[in-house]
């Protein structure tokens, strides 16, 4: 009652840290009450800052004058101060004598009877041990060791011993070499006292097999465990062998043991117990295979015991362990000597040792029952599996694709098998297809030898790779084909799985010619009259044959159009969002595989994507899906996209301005793109999206790249309407962004204000100056960062060009006389970076006029200058077959731009097409105007000074130059 009554000095700004007002605080958060609960949270926030506050928190936890449920709510927040404060250089951190008294009074935890407490002690002893184990609290474990010594109870010693293995756990885990260091100290200390009360508690179970002596049992071997994987850096030097070989030997005889025991609760932990010696045997085998060896024999008999003999009376998660215990033997290179012979590795006496114990173990009859205790044991479909089929047909279809090898049977034995055929392939291929033929033979209408077929099938599916010098697929393809046919109370079952076997086998041997009656079986078993599980199985089968390498679009263009109406007819009928995403993975294979074929057939899928994302609202993975479905269909379709505007508008609207999380953005701007690169023309809807870009330019995250590029195609798109409405914003976004993205991002900015420029008139320029300020003030940071420098040279060469007052008004205001010659000398220098002939030939024309205006500058860097020259001439001219010398430029775009366009190239790349016809380079002969510039030039300097700065020039490039001016 007294917990009950209190009073929160709810807003002082400071508060004592007394025991009574923690106490109050910690048991009004355990209230039913809401308010009361914020206001104990907003209490201990403050308290938490006190000192003294955290040790009267481990004293709560450990009272017995505490309401259980406030004692754990204690030990909560005393975890949760200890992972914020516990650390030296954390703010607020806690002082010496705090962490002292919590250590002192968390020590004794081991006489607390609440699980639900004890369990939160312990991962506070395992967050401190972290920090300061052992050298800050070197007491810890001789202090836990002393109690499981002189406890009163089996109980005070079993949670003494789980406080010592969520040390040594969390212990094992760090990864810095002076923490490795202390952990195998720390096992070299309390190995051989760990190892002895295992021993000592394993010997009174198997007098009297009771939880009392297993439970300590298990945790002891879970510590030896850690030890023997994390706790020595050589174990064969380290670990005495007879613990190896006391926990293999007694591991035999536990298992047997384990036969004999009825009582459940026992057999549950047994099999955990077992389950820990399995994993101890992995962890060595995968660490110290060498070391390990010479256990090989013991190891197979036990894992196959447990995997084989026993399996039926044991969990089915300790026979998929074993399972891999017995994978990882057969694939481990150490214990195959043809592997190191292959991988040119030195093969001593002990491989050789190895490998011939290895085999003698995996003997060809063993290997034999091994396979059909795989086929006829797991693999086989359950009851469970059927009975989901009838009920979840969907959920069913896709089940199998989710299970991890350690953890579920039917995985673990298709992995299993998986290793057995690569190793043992001599022997298991052909027993395999020895099987396959006695298929043929058995009876259809029996449920039992269905599944028994069934799982005969799914190695073939499993094990293709390793199979394919084994299994006539053409011939075997017949076959299959007759059996689809059959109608028997149990054919679909059959015919799901043969669907899985050709899909898989498609991919990988069968003959081209057999690929159109691939298609038709596909198609044949999508009709709506086939079982759903079936119609699933055969899409995804269309999808293996359709992205096949040796897919030839031809070929398929007669199935399209009923290809397209069984798929939306799946579209319709399903239910789950994964079996939508499942059927547009299947029709984006299709839109990838055939092209622009598909564009005939898509009318109906077009319509249906509203309605899909209307009842994806909830499943982002879905929307995701309709995304680069939409994308995929934009690219198909070309600048008939403008059929998915209804669909696309609305979406993107949401995806870019109110998905919450921005889970869709990467997708949402991707299609945006792919749309702006078909689109035929420009749509208010594409003006409005423009001004959605200034906030992803503030993320800078991967899409920032994207984003660029849907500027710079949307300016392309429609440049007086974007540059007149959000000209000035995008300006100053840009400059905003310039310093701070690396040099890709800068090369993307730079093609933006490069669009500006050629496509809106002088007179209707948004205010460039700040951009440019900024680009020429990073001119010398990127002089050696070729695509930067060479797109803020096009910039300054087109505004030369196009307005040469503006380029002199913008050098002059920066008040720096030597800006112009330090820009042209790293100009001239750099233009081995230029890997277009266009960007040689624009820099030829903007620097010759840039001399003609002030030719002063031309007495600087007059032997870079001529360099510079005789190279863009070099690269822009070629001589033809009567020896004249034309402009290669000028020759390539004196026919009109639409003939430069194939067809097969976006709208996008028409527009720059057109633009790039239209483009003064385009316009001019570099040689005329090399001539009347050089003329001038000559003229405006003066021949004698002129010929004696010649002299300074390389008489080869003198030459050439003479030769280009004649």
């Amino acid at each position: 009652q007294h917990y009950k009554s209190i009073t929160f000095i709810e807003y002082m700004e400071e508060v004592e840290c007394t025991v009574d007002l923690t106490t109050q605080a910690v048991v009004a958060a355990c209230s039913s009450d809401y308010t009361q609960v914020k206001q104990a949270e907003s209490l201990i926030l403050k308290l938490e800052l006190k000192p003294g506050f955290h040790p009267i928190l481990a004293e709560m936890s450990v009272g017995s004058n505490v309401p259980g449920d406030a004692r754990r709510m204690a030990a909560i927040c005393l975890k949760n101060g200890v992972t914020k404060f516990w650390r030296s250089m954390s703010p607020n951190a806690l002082c010496k004598e705090d962490k002292d008294r919590i250590k002192e009074v968390i020590l004794g935890c081991h006489a607390e009877e609440k699980k639900e407490v004890f369990d939160q002690l312990i991962e506070v002893v395992g967050k401190i041990s972290r920090y300061d184990f052992p050298k800050n609290w070197p007491n810890f474990i001789p202090t836990l060791l002393q109690v499981i010594e002189s406890a009163p109870t089996e109980e005070h010693k079993v949670r003494a011993l789980t406080m010592i293995y969520k040390v040594v756990k969390m212990l094992s885990t760090k990864r810095l070499s002076a923490d490795k260091k202390g952990f195998r100290e720390t096992t070299d200390a309390i190995f051989p006292l760990i190892g002895a009360l295992w021993e000592n508690y394993l010997r009174m179970f198997n007098s009297q097999p009771t939880l009392t002596y297993l439970q300590p049992c298990c945790i002891s071997l879970k510590i030896i465990r850690s030890m023997l994987t994390y706790g020595f850096e050589d174990i064969s030097v380290n670990l005495p062998k007879s613990c190896l070989e006391a926990i293999l030997k007694m591991s035999v005889s536990q298992l047997e043991h384990r036969l004999t025991i009825t009582d459940q609760p026992v057999c549950q932990l047994y099999d955990k117990y077992l389950l820990v010696i399995i994993k101890a045997l992995i962890n060595i085998q995968e660490k110290f295979p060498d070391f390990f060896g010479q256990y090989i024999v013991g190891s197979l008999e036990f894992a196959y015991k447990v995997g084989f003999q026993y399996a039926e009376l044991l969990e089915m998660r300790l026979v998929a362990r074993a399972l891999h215990l017995l994978s990882g033997i057969m694939l481990c290179e150490t214990y195959d000597v043809f592997k190191l012979n292959n991988r040119g590795k030195h093969v001593s006496s002990l491989s050789i040792k190895f490998t011939d114990d290895r085999n003698s173990f995996f003997t060809e009859e063993r290997l034999k029952d091994m396979c059909v205790k795989c086929i006829s044991k797991y693999l086989k479909l359950s009851e469970f599996e059927l009975q989901n089929w009838q009920e979840s047909p969907e959920e069913f279809a896709f089940e199998e694709t989710r299970h991890v090898s350690l953890f579920n049977i039917k995985a673990a034995s298709e992995h299993f098998l998986l290793n057995m055929t690569a190793t043992f392939q001599d022997i298991v291929c052909p027993y395999i297809v020895e099987l396959i033929k006695e298929c043929t033979q058995h009876d259809r209408s029996n449920l039992e030898t269905v599944l028994m077929i069934d799982s005969i099938y799914s190695i073939t599916v499993t094990c293709s790779y390793d199979l394919f010098d084994h299994i006539d697929i053409d011939v075997w393809f017949a076959t299959l084909v007759e059996e689809l046919v059959q109608e028997t109370p149990y054919c679909s079952i059959l015919r799901r799985r043969i669907l899985e076997v050709i899909g898989r086998w498609v991919t990988i041997k069968l003959s081209q010619d057999k690929h159109p009656a691939v298609y038709e079986v596909c198609l044949q078993y999508m009709a709506s009259s086939q079982d759903l599980v079936v119609r699933l199985t055969a899409a995804t089968a269309l999808k293996a044959a359709v992205s096949d390498f040796a897919f030839y679009p031809p070929s398929y263009s007669p199935y399209l159009e009923v290809t397209m109406q069984l798929l939306y007819s799946l579209l319709r009928e399903v239910e789950e969002c994964e079996s939508r995403i499942k059927i547009l993975e299947v029709v984006n294979s299709i839109i990838d595989g055939c092209g622009k074929q598909i564009v005939d057939f898509v009318d109906p899928l077009v319509g249906w994507l509203p309605g899909l994302w209307g009842v994806a609202t909830e499943h982002s993975m879905l929307q995701s899906q309709l995304l680069t479905t939409a994308r995929k269909l934009s690219r198909c379709l070309g600048p008939m996209s403008v059929k998915l505007y209804g669909f696309t508008d609305p979406v993107l609207k949401y995806v870019l301005t109110q998905d919450p999380e921005m889970i869709l953005l990467e997708d949402g701007i991707g299609l945006w793109l792919q749309l702006l690169e078909n689109a035929p023309c420009s749509t208010p809807s594409f003006v409005q999206m423009f001004e959605w870009l200034y906030p992803l330019l503030q993320l800078g995250s991967d899409s920032l790249k994207t984003s660029l590029l849907i500027i710079e195609c949307t300016i392309l798109l429609d440049p007086p309407a974007i540059i007149s409405r959000y000209g000035p914003g995008l300006l100053s976004a840009c400059v905003s962004l310039y310093p701070e993205v690396v040099g890709e991002a800068k090369v993307l900015i730079n093609n933006i204000l490069l669009a500006v420029i050629k496509t809106v008139p002088r007179d209707q320029w948004p205010d460039l100056t700040p951009l440019l300020h900024v680009l020429l003030k990073s001119l010398d940071e990127f002089s050696d960062y070729s695509k930067v420098l060479t797109t803020n040279i096009n910039v300054l060469c087109y505004l030369i060009l196009l307005d040469l007052t503006y380029f002199n008004n913008l050098i002059a205001s920066f008040n720096n006389k030597n800006l112009l010659k330090n820009m042209l000398e790293i100009w001239t220098s750099k233009a081995e970076h230029f890997y277009q002939m266009e960007q040689h030939k624009l820099s030829l024309i903007a620097l010759l006029t840039l001399l003609t205006y002030n030719p002063d500058l031309i007495s600087h860097h007059f032997v870079n200058i001529m360099k510079l020259i005789e190279k863009a001439v070099g690269k822009c001219t070629d001589v033809d077959d009567k020896g004249t010398r034309f402009d290669c430029i000028l020759r390539k775009h004196s026919s009109p731009a639409d003939e430069f366009i194939t067809g097969g190239e976006t709208e996008d790349y028409k527009r720059r097409k057109i633009l790039e016809s239209a483009d003064l380079i385009a316009k001019i002969d570099t040689l005329t105007f090399l001539r009347a510039k050089f003329a001038e030039l000559q003229h405006a300097v003066g021949a004698e000074l002129f010929t004696k700065l010649s002299q300074g020039v390389d008489r080869e490039i003198t030459d050439k130059l003479s030769n280009y001016l004649a």
